[in-house]
């Protein structure tokens, strides 16, 4: 009997060790996690490894480069542009960038590059400048590239989307 009891308690002993801080500590992480997801804005995001650039649609001959997929409020939207026709060296440069949940798109911010000549040393455009733009409203918004040859008579163009929290 005395025997019975002893294993008894090694197995009480054995389950309140090894089990009871399993349990608590999924219940623990179950209500902060219901805390941080309660949080405005916040989302659990099971796919963490996708890319952080999002897709461009357009000619191949003009890619945007440096766009995030996703923006805090307080952060600067800061891109480059590389264009690989030579056709449009010299030409004029066009940013800009719709607000998507309006109709018809209101333009929130929109810039222009004149003369960007960047054949002869392969630069990426702006050439001297910078684009940088910072956007507070959260929402999801489009941003527009059109490079114009120097006699306006080509245009190539890209658009992407990105989000700003």
């Amino acid at each position: 009997m005395r025997l019975l009891h002893n294993k008894m308690a090694v197995q009480n002993t054995a389950l309140l060790v090894f089990l009871f801080p399993v349990v608590i500590g999924m219940a623990f992480g179950a209500f902060v996690l219901v805390g941080a997801l309660a949080q405005p804005n916040r989302e659990l995001n099971m796919w963490p490894f996708e890319s952080t650039t999002p897709t461009q649609t357009g000619t191949e001959e003009i890619k945007i480069q440096g766009l995030l997929k996703q923006y805090s409020g307080s952060a600067s939207i800061a891109i480059k542009v590389v264009v690989s026709n030579s056709d449009f060296d010299c030409g004029d440069l066009y940013i800009t960038i719709y607000d998507t949940k309006t109709s018809p798109k209101q333009v929130v911010a929109q810039n222009g590059f004149f003369s960007q000549c960047f054949s002869t040393n392969n630069l990426a455009l702006p050439i001297d400048d910078t684009f940088s733009e910072k956007i507070d409203k959260a929402g999801e918004y489009e941003m527009v590239i059109e490079m114009n040859d120097k006699d306006y008579k080509k245009i190539i163009t890209t658009t992407s989307k990105f989000r700003v929290q």
